[in-house]
């Protein structure tokens, strides 16, 4: 298992080139999740401008795989992600 500070995890989900990555994190009600989600996807956009992602609020919109939606992935709640084999865990 590879150490990743959480001030790197964005660069590191840039660096996914639109593969699928499985992540978990930490809801608001406490408990935990795991998505299978990929970045850069395109496909189910609908026209209009995301407001919610701004560099400061620490957010990243990624496509849910499972539920064929998009989300907003909070980089503050990630615990761990797996790419290519290989589990990565988050700290601050």
């Amino acid at each position: 298992m590879t150490i990743i500070s959480r001030t790197k995890l964005n660069d590191f989900l840039n660096q996914t080139n639109g593969r699928i990555f499985p992540a978990t994190f930490q809801k608001k009600d406490g408990s935990f999740r795991d998505m299978n989600c990929r970045k850069g996807v395109h496909q189910f956009l609908k026209g209009g401008v995301n407001h919610a992602v701004k560099p400061s609020n620490g957010l990243v919109v990624v496509f849910d795989m499972q539920k064929h939606e998009y989300r907003s992935l909070n980089l503050d709640t990630v615990s761990q992600v797996k790419y290519k084999k290989e589990q990565f865990k988050i700290v601050p």
